[in-house]
């Protein structure tokens, strides 16, 4: 009998527990900054790549947004939308190989400023709407699986694949390279 009103109190309590954080992509989708996500979506749609990562992925900003007093989601200028075009061709060739989630994008395009911030490379494609980051399962199959696909279609692709750590890469379609943590190929985790 004495277990049934700690239930009960067990019950009650778990209605007042903490709510989930809000989704702070849906939150910042109201904002005057988040004007031009339609028509960013229908250009994408029209070159058949809009359902290649969701929205609220490309739109990411950079991992260090909080530090860097700027805002997690970013929407490119229009004159580089066409930019991301073959880096997400990229991605949906990967994504159909099994090798990255497209929804663990985990940044895009940035302005020069947060690039700055971020420790991003004076040249960095990401200002050039041209670059995605990623995290991947920790796993070193995942990193030998991409180094492969890297040296084999990497060539034909100008496919850019960047290790920060095994787990947090860059893909861009600038070129065909590879460089690793110190932003030299000595450091890449894939070797040729």
């Amino acid at each position: 009998m004495r277990r049934l009103p700690a239930l009960l109190l067990l019950l009650l309590s778990a209605g007042c527990a903490e709510s989930p954080p809000p989704d702070r992509y849906l939150q910042w989708s109201t904002t005057p900054q988040a004007a031009g996500v339609a028509q960013y979506q229908q250009f994408l749609d029209s070159k058949g790549l809009g359902g290649v990562a969701p929205m609220r992925s490309l739109l990411r900003s950079a991992r260090p947004w909080r530090e860097c007093k700027a805002s997690e989601f970013a929407i490119p200028p229009r004159a580089l939308w066409p930019n991301l075009l073959p880096t997400l061709r990229a991605l949906e060739d990967l994504r159909s190989a099994g090798l990255v989630d497209s929804n663990r994008v985990a940044s895009g395009y940035r302005d020069a400023a947060l690039n700055r911030c971020a420790g991003g490379a004076a040249r960095s494609r990401h200002v050039q709407n041209n670059a995605l980051d990623f995290d991947l399962p920790a796993s070193p199959a995942n990193v030998a699986r991409l180094c492969e696909y890297w040296r084999s279609k990497g060539p034909a692709l100008k496919l850019g694949l960047g290790f920060y750590t095994d787990t947090k890469i860059h893909l861009d379609t600038s070129g065909f390279r590879t460089w690793g943590s110190d932003h030299s190929r000595r450091t890449s985790l894939c070797k040729l």
